[in-house]
């Protein structure tokens, strides 16, 4: 496990302050983490009761075991507190997997996900976009997924941060992603937001927070331009008032689910990943037009389940997803810097 994180892609410089320890110490001792975790839960799969398949131990024995497999470590505690849980009123378990429990610390395997890392690196900076110097920079330039996506469109060119500049040259504004085809006259215009993944109702809300401000975006920098605000694409390409463009609000993995229609359409970039490749601009926003959303009954089945919370019989939704499902193609795994 430390060597499957060591390799993997980083975006974040490693440098990155996490909140006392840099990304370059946490790696290692994540990997750790998970590989403790995943060889407990190998040993009790079979047990007919999950609750067994948490190992618990005291704090100072996994510092001693963090430790072990990082003899150099000088963060182990305070990666350790960085990962523990506080309560509902503070971290989520989804980034802070390490549960207090009677004076121990349990590790779930099924909290340490493979999302982890992303998530605490994007809740650290949401915590303080102000002071998190690297690390908010390098989470701002996690919108050029977008850019270097669209660029694989034969024909289409792509500038990020597009300067809207109002008549006295004032800047007013930037376009995030803008991709054109000038052989066919179209173009794409993404409002790019990247808040933290929603695993938890609260940060759903956060989504559709950020999905509204870009919104709100796209609809002011339209009028200005339609004021005669000035758009400085890069040298060599058509004036703006030549192309026909379209604009979107661009998430990383969270597709709108409201049933509001005002404004600009939404998508992500996981969805546009999975219908790339695409002959041009046009072909693209066609697909994302005529896209075939899951059916009941033919990708998933919607069932109601009681399940007992604190002592209290809840009924709860349950949807099933059918094996029928289409999943991602080996190429475009994360591990391979997919979305």
């Amino acid at each position: 496990m430390k060597n499957y994180l060591a390799n993997k892609p980083w975006e974040i410089a490693l440098d990155a302050d996490l909140g006392g320890l840099t990304l370059g110490e946490a790696i290692p001792l994540m990997g750790t983490l998970k590989g403790m975790s995943l060889l407990q839960l190998s040993l009790f799969r079979g047990e007919p009761n999950l609750d067994t398949a948490y190992i618990a131990m005291r704090p100072e024995t996994m510092i001693r075991w963090l430790k072990k497999y990082n003899p150099k470590s000088t963060a182990v505690e305070k990666f350790i507190e960085l990962l523990t849980y506080r309560g509902p009123r503070g971290k989520t378990p989804f980034s802070a997997p390490i549960i207090p429990w009677d004076g121990q610390l349990l590790m779930p395997f099924a909290l340490i996900s493979d999302g982890l890392e992303e998530r605490m690196l994007l809740r650290a900076a949401a915590s303080n976009p102000n002071t998190s110097g690297k690390l908010g920079g390098s989470l701002g330039r996690l919108s050029n997924k977008w850019a270097s996506r669209l660029a694989e469109i034969p024909g289409v060119e792509v500038a990020t941060e597009v300067k809207v500049l109002a008549s006295n040259r004032r800047k007013i504004g930037d376009l995030d992603i803008v991709a054109l085809d000038s052989d066919r006259k179209s173009g794409l215009i993404v409002e790019a937001k990247w808040p933290i993944d929603a695993r938890v109702l609260a940060d759903a809300w956060k989504q559709e927070s950020a999905i509204d401000k870009g919104k709100e975006q796209i609809k002011r920098l339209q009028r200005e331009i339609s004021d005669s605000a000035i758009v400085k694409l890069p040298q060599g390409w058509p004036p703006f008032s030549d192309i026909e463009w379209t604009w979107m609000v661009g998430t990383a993995r969270y597709l709108d689910a409201r049933e509001s229609l005002d404004g600009p359409p939404v998508t992500c970039l996981r969805l546009i990943e999975q219908l790339l490749p695409a002959s041009s601009v046009r072909d693209l926003l066609q697909r994302l037009t005529d896209l075939q959303y899951p059916q009941e009954g033919r990708e998933f089945r919607l069932s109601w389940k009681r399940v007992v919370v604190s002592g209290v019989k809840v009924k709860a939704r349950v949807i099933e997803i059918l094996p029928s499902a289409p999943k991602p193609p080996t190429e475009r795994r994360r591990s391979q810097g997919w979305t």
